[in-house]
């Protein structure tokens, strides 16, 4: 289900575009006191699973599904108008082609000069698919095991547990002899009990006597706790980045690849904007194609669009989402400048809270 930090961000969102800049009336009532020729004319085009537009079968899908239920609510009349390509359909908008795009559009400050948005109805962000390492699970882990990273961190580990293992033996070593010695065997010792001690094994068979020893001890095991769970969260990361043709692990790994996005579209402009190569594609079937056959290394999209497209084209053994993850983007209805449709807001916000909705996120797998 969507949560609570994702509603309070519309919540913020939805106080921001009702500021005096984007001023707005909103309710049932409010759209009467304007003249709205019906139907209204409805743009939309293919953008799964927002919009699915297949052929002789209803239109179906997210926005779909949230859009007939406010006109319901509002009892609006309209027709769908469809178009190839959201430049096109953006193209309209600006133009007053159509009354409204109920296609998940970003809201960008490039676009607020150009057309008005309703309340956002879902956040997001932007990820990369990229082809998975042909390499088997037993081959990639025996190539993680031997890598310069797994070691260096290991040796780092190593490090910390000796030096605590020191401070204590700097305490005991005199007094806590057969247990701490003296001599070089006495911080092997050390060193043993400082490894079992991280690992919460506890064999008892050592222990500090002396206040100093206990005290340096308390502060290695709450140190230790923090210490494995980010030594726990960086093998899972690498395994993870294991599983990519590439190493992309963030906006800096993109410099060195093929990349490619959808022309027009929110994470073309974000790239250039990041001096970030790309190659633009007409639609994101073509660039999983692309990037599945290694024509190209990286693809960056919206994640919901991406998730929903491998899935659907059953890409799971060949394409895989790379852990990053940035841009936040707010998915909203695009109406031309001066509407009064942006009225509709308070009906989105009381849709997008309902059961029915939280159900249909759950249905396409993006709760």
């Amino acid at each position: 289900m969507m949560g609570r930090s994702k509603l309070l961000s519309l919540i913020v969102f939805a106080f921001w575009l009702s500021q005096p800049m984007f001023s707005q009336r909103s309710s049932k009532d409010s759209l009467v006191e304007f003249k709205i020729e019906e139907p209204l004319r409805v743009g939309i085009e293919s953008s799964e699973p927002f919009i699915i537009t297949n052929a002789n079968e209803p239109y179906s899908g997210l926005s779909i599904f949230l859009w007939e239920g406010i006109a319901e609510d509002l009892d609006l009349e309209f027709e769908y108008i469809e178009y190839e390509g959201l430049g096109p359909l953006l193209k309209a908008v600006e133009n007053r082609e159509v009354d409204i795009s109920i296609n998940p559009v970003t809201v960008t400050p490039e676009r607020l000069k150009a057309m008005e948005f309703t309340q956002p109805f879902f956040i997001t962000n932007l990820a990369i698919a990229v082809r998975k390492d042909d390499a088997g699970p037993v081959m990639r882990l025996i190539r993680n095991l031997f890598s310069w990273e797994f070691w260096t961190a290991i040796s780092l580990l190593a490090f910390i547990i000796l030096v605590f293992g020191f401070f204590a033996w700097i305490f005991e070593r005199k007094h806590n002899e057969a247990e701490f010695g003296r001599d070089a065997k006495g911080l092997w010792d050390s060193f043993w009990w400082s490894a079992v001690t991280m690992t919460t094994v506890g064999y008892g068979d050592k222990s500090p006597k002396t206040i100093g020893g206990r005290v340096v001890g308390l502060i290695w095991m709450f140190t230790a706790i923090v210490i494995i769970s980010g030594f726990t969260a960086s093998i899972a990361s690498s395994l993870t980045v294991g599983q990519l043709s590439l190493d992309i692990s963030n906006l800096e790994d993109l410099k060195k690849a093929k990349v490619l996005s959808l022309n027009g579209s929110t994470s073309e402009g974000y790239l250039k904007s990041k001096n970030i190569l790309s190659k633009p594609v007409s639609t994101a079937d073509e660039a999983l194609e692309l990037v599945a056959n290694g024509e190209a290394d990286a693809f960056v999209y919206d994640e919901p669009l991406i998730r929903y497209k491998i899935a659907e084209e059953r890409l799971q053994d060949e394409i895989v989402v790379a852990p990053a993850r940035f841009l936040t983007q707010y998915y909203a209805y695009a109406l031309p400048l001066g509407t009064p449709l942006k009225a509709l807001n308070l009906t989105i916000l009381s849709r997008i809270e309902t059961l029915q909705w939280k159900t249909k996120l759950a249905e396409y797998e993006l709760d």
